[in-house]
């Protein structure tokens, strides 16, 4: 469980820096522990949450909108930044929750994870006890963010509407977990030719982007982040996802998780 957990961990770091680039580290010596804890505390969450529901990509992209839309509202802000509607930021919101939470922080991220530390059915579950302390421990990490006072702060309004849209998305989540019969059966985790390309050069592009495109720095929401990187990371996450989705329609199997 753990080195599935550091490697989903180390592929969002990239991420992350892919855009705020290794200039970044330098300016912010602090924020890579931060956004450490942050994405750990995450993964042992989606980690467990996988292990013992048995979990398919598409739970996974119902629960990556629900913790995302709380992401994008504490933890950047970019949703409760103008223009809105309801006090929120759709446009950005369902970017981001869909296209970057749910498609490439998630199912790959859960894809190249257990490609390289295959999960073991037999072993027990994380305990329901430390899975709570873990909830707690991101928790306590929204709050270090918001504490930072440099996050884009949302109306009560908008606060409202996020909370309508959590519950919603709660409702969805629940619905559609597997049944026990399921669970007695899981899918077992597959090798996929076509993920493995994509998972390749989607590091590649991020290893690019966070070292060679490393000017034209601004603040996006609560980040620092460089616009040629942003661009070039917007355009490839945004052909990424939706070959995603059309290679699942295709073979009409689940994104093995």
């Amino acid at each position: 469980m753990w080195k599935r957990v550091l490697w989903a961990t180390a592929f969002n770091i990239l991420f992350e820096y892919s855009m705020r680039g290794v200039n970044n580290l330098r300016a912010h010596r602090l924020l890579p522990l931060l956004i450490f804890g942050t994405y750990f505390t995450v993964f042992v969450l989606f980690e467990t949450l996988i292990h013992r529901f048995a979990l398919k990509d598409v739970h996974l992209m119902v629960a990556a909108f629900f913790l995302g839309t709380i992401y994008q509202c504490f933890v950047s802000g970019n949703s409760f930044i103008q223009p809105y509607f309801l006090g929120l930021n759709w446009s950005r919101l369902f970017f981001v929750t869909l296209v970057w939470w749910g498609a490439l922080q998630t199912v790959m991220t859960f894809y190249i994870a257990t490609r390289l530390s295959p999960r073991d059915p037999s072993q027990r579950p994380l305990p329901w006890r430390d899975w709570v302390t873990f909830f707690l421990l991101n928790g306590f990490m929204v709050f270090v963010f918001q504490a930072g006072g440099q996050i884009p702060q949302g109306s009560l309004l908008g606060k409202a509407s996020m909370i309508v849209v959590l519950v919603i998305v709660a409702r969805v989540f629940f619905a559609i977990l597997p049944r026990e019969k399921d669970l007695l059966s899981p899918t077992p985790f597959r090798k996929d030719a076509f993920m493995d390309v994509l998972a390749a050069l989607t590091t590649a592009v991020f290893i690019f982007s966070g070292v060679f495109l490393t000017y034209g720095t601004f603040r996006a929401g609560g980040s620092v982040v460089n616009a040629p990187a942003v661009r070039l990371v917007f355009a490839w996450t945004i052909l990424l996802a939706p070959a995603m989705l059309v290679y699942r329609l295709v073979t009409r199997r689940p994104i093995p998780v």
